[in-house]
């Protein structure tokens, strides 16, 4: 069984057409030359999650978010606002990007809030079922949707990250996620997509988990 060290390092690895791999390429718009190792950090903190009571998988990476954080369902505001247990930035650093304000996504902001509402924000693990960022017409400022083929390879990440945490609840957030964990035979439950439905449509929909 991989341990979240293994795991991150392993996701380094694949480099795919029209794919940014966040934790073995950097992009232009990132403050830090040492974006990617920075992120493997980040994400083998994020991982380093005794006693999870939640597993949350959404579709693919997005180019607000894990593209810079590391991190699935992550932008960097969520990052500088402290608001990620065990996850902090270097020394000295104050942004992730390079545009006049932090990077900011809606469903990263809904997601987080409703963690900490719910108070499981320490206990929940992010990922998504493909774990890199499909670029879009615009190149690293879009996203798409990912190809057969990307899902593909993602299922065998997404079941490697699932062994590691043997027993804990899974929750889906989209259609991606949802088809990949029904082909692995995972069981899981899904939850209303904060983008599409707001904040009390989600966080409903992480209580009726607990209930």
């Amino acid at each position: 069984m991989m341990n979240p060290k293994i795991y991150v390092e392993a996701l380094a690895v694949p480099m795919l057409p029209r794919v940014h791999n966040p934790w073995s390429q950097t992009c232009p718009m990132e403050v830090s030359y040492t974006g990617a190792e920075d992120r493997q950090k980040r994400l083998e903190a994020h991982l380093d999650c005794p006693a999870p009571v939640l597993i949350l998988v959404g579709n693919a990476a997005g180019y607000e978010e894990t593209r810079f954080t590391g991190i699935p369902f992550t932008s960097e505001k969520v990052i500088l606002d402290g608001l990620v247990p065990r996850v902090s930035l270097p020394i000295g650093t104050t942004r992730l990007s390079k545009l006049h304000e932090p990077l900011h996504e809606r469903m990263a902001d809904i997601v987080w809030k409703a963690l900490h509402e719910h108070g499981i924000a320490h206990k929940t693990v992010l990922c998504n079922a493909v774990p890199w960022h499909p670029e879009g017409e615009r190149g690293s400022k879009s996203n798409r949707n990912p190809s057969a083929r990307e899902i593909q390879l993602g299922r065998i990440y997404l079941q490697s990250l699932l062994d590691m945490y043997p027993n804990v609840p899974i929750a889906a957030v989209g259609a991606v996620a949802q088809a990949s964990l029904a082909d692995l035979g995972a069981h899981f439950n899904s939850l209303d997509d904060p983008s599409v439905f707001g904040y009390q449509a989600f966080i409903e929909s992480i209580e009726k988990l607990f209930l």
